[in-house]
């Protein structure tokens, strides 16, 4: 007998730090784009007040009213994130996640496999990943390295002992 999966296993990396930081997701498979948000949020322990959106076979998803405020004639169009379920996507598909316009988090996200749980989940969970993410507001890639060569480097007297333990605490 077939039973449709009630589950989906992601994988959401951010792009260009090395090593890599990375979380794996058990999601419900009834989800859309605008719940995936928030299980990344979550599980980046990402603050969650600034813009994102989803780039999916070249076209962008996100909440439509906040992301076409202030675009122009030329921006492309924006995709309702709330039509998009995770079940729309097939095994192995590959998009993009992009928070933070500022600082420019993009993150790779990557369907790995759909699942047939004895109960649906009613919450997403994080089952594996590594390395802390980086603060947010810290500058982007560039000022996240920045950020790690100030902290390793216990002579800086830019930052007190205070403020490198905090800083270091939190990549943890």
């Amino acid at each position: 007998m077939f039973e449709a999966a009630n589950a989906v296993q992601i994988r959401v990396s951010i792009d260009e730090i090395e090593p890599e930081v990375w979380r794996q997701l058990v999601l419900p498979a009834h989800w859309n784009l605008e719940h995936l948000h928030l299980g990344i949020q979550a599980a980046f322990n990402w603050w969650n007040y600034h813009l994102y959106e989803f780039r999916i076979g070249g076209l962008r998803y996100g909440d439509v009213e906040t992301l076409m405020e202030d675009a122009t004639d030329e921006d492309p169009r924006v995709f309702d994130q709330r039509e998009v379920r995770l079940l729309d996507f097939e095994q192995g598909a590959v998009f993009s996640y992009h928070y933070d316009f500022g600082d420019s988090w993009r993150h790779t996200v990557a369907v790995e496999e759909f699942l047939t749980l004895a109960s649906t989940p009613k919450q997403g969970s994080c089952i594996a990943g590594e390395r802390a993410r980086p603060p947010e507001d810290v500058g982007g890639v560039s000022g996240y390295e920045r950020f790690l060569e100030i902290i390793a480097d216990q002579e800086d007297g830019r930052w007190c002992a205070d403020m490198k333990s905090r800083a270091f605490r939190s990549l943890m």
